[in-house]
């Protein structure tokens, strides 16, 4: 295939296969004619000299170098020619006609010099009818047919009234035939005939061709444009539901659906609070200005009432519907067309979807089907978005109330603690056994209750975002985690436990607050002192693993059930065994130290049996030690 024409984009949209062939076809014609120009002076010759035959050679000869003449002409012109849809099919068939005409011209001459009416060259007429019927329409076909005719009649007839000297081809037949009326009736007439059924013939099915062609080209070029909105439906589909921000939503859907479509632009229109307005959320490809006539109130606009029922709408002509709310501010801004769909949740209506075109009569059926399609995907999206956020809300009013609450119980709980303290002391007067006794026990129920307020206050505050954080600073982890474990050095040996220490030889450097990822090594070193029975093991280990940070605490203790395992890092989640060893605890302690740990970028990871122990692992980023004081602050 020749580059020159072949299609830079391989697709129906881009050439109709009848353009292409025609580029093709002319340059086979092209290609073609030198063997014919070439062969007429050839063939001349050796019927000269090889054949005996008295012939007019130099006529045909000057044949044979024009016909290789004018297709040097013909070649350039075809070099220049870009065969695409912007034009450049009309010089194409231009220069069909044209080449089919010289060469027309050239064959009759080539006839008329090697016998007129008597030559076997009108021959060739038929070659260049049936291409004819090929490269052009079935009406120039047939005005090709007729020329061909006028041409070999009227060289006949000329030659039969002696107005052109009648060439004969000396040795090749007994008797003139050009003068005799019968014989060029005869053949002229069969000439015509054969012609004109050759033309009919070849039109019939080439017509049926192109007409396949054609059906064939549409249905191509449907396929790719549905193919093309189906990619793009299932991109944006994915663009969609890649986030749960609403907002970020709405706008992936907005500038997805305008680009797809191909249109001026795209609205979403949600309900607001009792339905009976509709109110900007996310547009593409509009101005502010067109918005400041504010939302679109159900009851006055029929078209939007209509929408919200269920239906796709679409406004050939804005000029001329009187349905629309603000005409005038759409006509304004270039629109001139529309398409509604609604965008229904489960509950029902949540809104509207909207794409505007700069003509009239824009959307078809086909469009219409895509944008009911798109609103429906996006109606899904949407709802997981507005639950999301509606969750988001409640999570943090949820976060904001334990934190006001407890706020409010704190100063309470500690003024009891305190009169019990002061009871407790003696301060107010000798006890009896059981007023001591009893006093003892409000006093370990407010020291737990105590602990709650300040775990729900620290939980509530880190997931509602109410932190006053501090800056990260380097963090020694060596030096912070020797120092929780020597807070239970005495606790593990009051238990009779073996409490271990392994730390690297290297200072190991994270960024953190230090009173925060204290009290995170603090809650798993505890728990490890806590649930391992007397006689056991507690081991503490710090190490670097590929420029992290890794401290395992590993006990011998009572260990964790497997289907306890996954809600280890839920609120307020104990595991059984932990609750029948130790009655008191917040089930809290767990979801604080994975909260400051993820706030640092580490992990923690579990690892337990029934009775097996327990070794939790934490894993935190490096930096270089280099670049910090050697010693960790007090």
């Amino acid at each position: 295939m020749d580059k020159r024409f072949a299609p830079e984009h391989p697709t129906p949209l881009s050439r109709t296969l009848v353009e292409y062939e025609l580029c093709l076809s002319l340059e086979w014609l092209c290609r073609l004619r030198w063997i014919a120009g070439a062969g007429v002076i050839l063939a001349t010759w050796l019927a000269r000299l090889g054949l005996g035959l008295e012939l007019a050679v130099t006529p045909l000869t000057l044949i044979g170098v024009s016909i290789l003449a004018y297709n040097v002409v013909f070649v350039r012109w075809l070099n220049r020619l870009t065969c695409d849809l912007s034009g450049a099919n009309v010089s194409a068939r231009i220069q069909a006609r044209t080449q089919i005409a010289a060469d027309w011209i050239a064959i009759t001459l080539l006839i008329h010099y090697s016998g007129g009416i008597e030559s076997l060259a009108i021959l060739y007429f038929f070659f260049h009818i049936i291409l004819a019927t090929i490269l052009l329409s079935a009406r120039e076909a047939y005005l090709f047919a007729g020329l061909a005719i006028v041409l070999l009649g009227g060289l006949a007839g000329a030659e039969y009234r002696g107005w052109i000297p009648h060439i004969a081809v000396g040795g090749l037949l007994p008797a003139p035939l050009y003068a005799r009326p019968l014989y060029v009736g005869s053949a002229l007439a069969f000439f015509a005939s054969a012609v004109i059924g050759s033309v009919y013939l070849a039109t019939r099915t080439t017509d049926r061709l192109r007409k396949r062609e054609a059906e064939i080209v549409a249905l191509s070029r449907d396929l790719q444009r549905a193919y093309n909105r189906l990619h793009m439906l299932y991109e944006s589909a994915q663009a969609v539901n890649s986030t749960l921000e609403l907002q970020e939503v709405l706008d992936r859907l907005t500038r997805s659906t305008a680009e797809v479509l191909g249109v001026k632009a795209c609205t979403i229109r949600l309900l607001e609070a009792g339905g009976q307005s509709l109110c900007l959320a996310s547009s593409y490809g509009l101005r502010d200005a067109y918005f400041q006539k504010g939302c679109l109130l159900v009851d006055q606009n029929p078209l939007v009432r209509e929408v919200l029922a269920g239906k796709v709408v679409a406004v050939d002509d804005i000029a001329g519907d009187a349905r629309l709310q603000y005409p005038e501010a759409a006509l304004s801004e270039g629109i001139r067309s529309m398409l509604t769909a609604p965008l229904i949740g489960h509950g029902g209506p949540l809104g509207i979807i909207r794409v505007y075109c700069d003509r009239p009569r824009c959307f078809n059926e086909d469009d219409q089907q895509y944008l009911a399609t798109v609103a429906s995907h996006g109606s899904i999206a949407l709802e997981n978005a507005l639950a999301y956020a509606a969750l988001r809300d409640l999570d943090a009013t949820k976060r904001k109330f334990i934190l006001t609450v407890t706020h409010e119980l704190r100063s309470p709980v500690g003024v009891v603690r305190s009169l019990l303290r002061t009871l407790a002391g003696g301060y107010a007067g000798v006890l009896t056994d059981v007023q001591a006794d009893m006093i003892a026990r409000a006093l370990r129920r407010t020291d737990f209750l105590q602990t709650l307020i300040d775990d729900l206050l620290d939980l509530a505050a880190g997931k509602a975002g109410l932190h006053i954080e501090e800056a990260a600073q380097p963090i020694n982890l060596n030096q912070l985690v020797a120092r929780v474990v020597e807070r239970y050095i005495v606790p593990a040996e009051e238990k009779h436990l073996t409490l271990q220490l392994q730390l690297p030889d290297v200072p190991l450097h994270i960024l953190g607050v230090a009173e925060q990822l204290d009290r995170a090594f603090n809650n798993l070193i505890s728990n490890a002192v806590k649930y391992t029975p007397a006689g056991g093991r507690v081991l503490v280990r710090l190490q670097e693993m590929e420029m992290q940070a890794q401290c395992t605490i590993s006990d011998t203790g009572i260990g964790i059930p497997e289907e306890a395992q996954a809600h280890l890092f839920e609120e307020f989640y104990r595991a059984p065994n932990a609750k029948a060893q130790v009655k008191e605890g917040t089930g809290l302690g767990l979801v604080i130290t994975k909260d400051i740990l993820t706030r640092y970028n580490c992990t923690i990871r579990v690892k337990s049996g029934l009775g097996e122990g327990t070794t939790f692992t934490v894993t935190c980023p490096l930096i270089p030690a280099e670049q910090f004081p050697k010693e960790l602050p007090d």
